[in-house]
């Protein structure tokens, strides 16, 4: 069964070329409060990324190397690529190109070092926590279209080689078709950034302030907070920071008491421990309204909150994926080896510590970020999440489903035996157990 085709990687490849366009695009209006022409094509696509997300989406399927090779190689190929890249640009397009997210925005030597390890490390991202849904769209539709759909795309970028090329050796001032619905799409999404941007704080509407940074400055004149008391924002921030914070408690108590370097992480990118991620969120929301209460009460309410959401996380994994991830069974006052007495102490102790000590110092950092660089980085933060929680799903589903079937009965099925084996799930959860293979 081959997991893709030809139509299927050419589309790979338009799409994250679109991607980087449409960032670029995100990038210059947050910074200029303007749409940018990015990119030396009339189509909207910034084809050095999209080429290089083709080309690691080949490597990944033929490769066996290790995290770190991988990363080496990738970084590798990033700079090959966006080197070429602005060879063929400044020899062939000089008088097309504009500005861009392109590799030369760093000239210095050691800047492109920098500049390239840090795409390299959202392509593999991308490649993680990206790629596999969209090969699972992919595999859902008609051959036939996906092929149709390449033909046209392949078809008008040549039409659009050619324009380019006549532009360039001979001159046109009018602006070709192509341009212009690239030009209207870019302005249109600047644009509706901005309006959403307007409902999160109106004071913007009409202001002479230019840009993000500008308009920052001036909400921090009027003083406005971002985040301020508990609202979505400071959730969300709250969520992300505590996951982060609670895998590296975790890993570091792991490594404390049993000399193990264990990975703790729930997701299958990055070290982030969903479970600490939501009791914090649901300990401040339960807390809040308790600031000025005496400790026991804290201590108290997080005793028994702690036991039963430590308790129905254990539920919950089991039940949906199958999957065991620790078992309380072999100490003392256990409660169906899923929480303790020692943890539900635990679970008290911190509840007091978060709210009389943790969580004031990280609410008022929270809220010291400039309001709208806050609210962007808070909608990367949910897409990103969500994303890397799909794909954990979908991968944890398999590999219980793998004991049962261990032939894959789709190319979705296929794609994931071939990208997370069981020696790669065994290093994404060791401390996982299968409810199959019993305790």
């Amino acid at each position: 069964m081959r997991l893709f085709h030809r139509a299927d990687w050419i589309l790979y490849l338009f799409f994250y070329a679109f991607l980087a366009w449409l960032i670029a695009t995100l990038y210059y209006s947050l910074r200029e409060h303007r749409f940018v022409n990015c990119g030396a094509l009339d189509l909207p696509l910034l084809l050095p990324h999209g080429i290089m997300m083709g080309l690691l989406i080949l490597q990944s399927y033929a490769g066996e190397g290790g995290i770190f090779q991988e990363i080496f190689f990738s970084w590798i190929l990033t700079l090959a690529v966006g080197g070429i890249s602005d060879f063929l640009s400044e020899r062939l397009w000089k008088r097309k190109v504009r500005r861009e997210l392109r590799f030369s925005l760093l000239r210095e030597f050691r800047g492109r070092l920098l500049f390239s390890f840090f795409l390299t490390l959202l392509y593999l991202s991308a490649l993680v926590v990206l790629q596999p849904l969209l090969f699972f769209l992919f595999s859902l539709l008609p051959r036939i279209l996906l092929r149709t759909a390449a033909l046209l795309l392949l078809l008008l970028l040549l039409l659009d080689f050619l324009l380019i090329y006549v532009v360039a050796r001979w001159g046109s001032p009018e602006t070709n078709f192509l341009e212009r619905n690239k030009l209207g799409l870019g302005r249109r999404i600047s644009r509706r950034l901005w309006e959403r941007l307007y409902r999160a704080y109106p004071s913007l509407k009409g202001s002479s302030e230019a840009g993000i940074y500008g308009s920052d400055r001036m909400l921090l004149g009027e003083g406005t907070v971002f985040a301020r008391g508990l609202s979505l924002e400071k959730l969300i921030w709250v969520l992300f920071l505590c996951a982060f914070i609670g895998d590296l408690i975790e890993t570091g108590y792991v490594f404390l008491t049993a000399g193990i370097l264990m990975r703790r992480s729930s997701l299958v990118l990055g070290p982030f421990s969903i479970v600490w991620g939501l009791g914090a969120v649901v300990l401040t929301v339960l807390l809040s309204r308790m600031e000025k209460r005496g400790a026991f009460p804290i201590f108290l309410l997080g005793f028994f909150f702690g036991g039963a959401f430590e308790y129905l996380c254990s539920v919950f994994t089991e039940v949906v994926f199958g999957m065991k991830f620790w078992d309380y069974s072999g100490m003392p006052f256990n409660i169906d080896g899923r929480t303790n007495l020692l943890f539900m102490l635990f679970w008290g102790l911190l509840s007091l510590f978060w709210l009389r000590f943790a969580y004031p110092p990280l609410s008022s950092g929270i809220e010291r970020i400039p309001p709208l660089i806050g609210l962007i980085l808070s909608w990367c933060i949910v897409l990103f999440l969500s994303c890397d929680m799909l794909v954990t799903a979908a991968v944890m589903l398999r590999a219980v489903d793998r004991k049962r079937e261990p032939k894959a009965r789709n190319v979705a099925e296929e794609f994931i035996d071939e990208f997370y084996p069981e020696s790669r799930i065994e290093r994404l959860w060791p401390n996982m157990k299968f409810l199959s293979e019993g305790s």
